[in-house]
């Protein structure tokens, strides 16, 4: 199937690409999805994507966007600020009651060049543990969340030292 969405997106024939997408488990189709543009890097799958989404908005179609944007689209400028707009969707649409969306915000925190703060990574990964109360992923970024925050606090006598230098 990835052969076949890859021909069918490079060839615009988004109808039949979303014939494809509602004949098969989303799953298998998100998989073969991302394969075929991972072999291209065209921007015509995130293209489809957004055209579908405008007739139907789901967490599902946030987390494809999502993937694109993270891994075959990785390298297009601000892919990762765009990638926290489809997570964002996700979770507002799943109500923050899935742990995978949240995930994939938390994710945003760990790219070189962070799309969170560590207040907001901290946040997520706490909302993360209330739902997976034993989520290794959410527990590790939330440390660090804690000595980024730490690092940012400043002690009152150290400014004071400061301005008498």
């Amino acid at each position: 199937m990835r052969e076949q969405i890859e021909v069918l997106i490079l060839d615009g024939q988004f109808e039949r690409v979303r014939q494809l997408m509602t004949e098969h488990d989303f799953m298998e189709f998100e998989e073969a999805f991302i394969g075929a543009a991972q072999n291209t890097e065209s921007v015509l799958f995130y293209t489809f994507i957004v055209e579908e989404m405008k007739k139907n908005e789901t967490a599902e179609l946030h987390d494809l966007a999502f993937l694109l944007l993270v891994y075959p689209l990785s390298e297009l400028t601000d892919a990762f600020k765009a990638a926290y707009y489809h997570a964002e969707r996700s979770v507002q649409l799943t109500e923050s009651k899935e742990v995978k969306s949240l995930l994939q915000l938390l994710f945003l925190y760990t790219v070189p060049e962070p799309v969170l703060t560590d207040r907001q990574a901290y946040q997520v990964a706490k909302q993360i543990l209330v739902l997976d109360p034993h989520n290794k992923i959410a527990r590790d970024l939330m440390k660090k969340a804690v000595r980024g925050l730490e690092a940012g606090v400043v002690d009152i006598n150290d400014l004071n030292r400061m301005r008498n230098a």
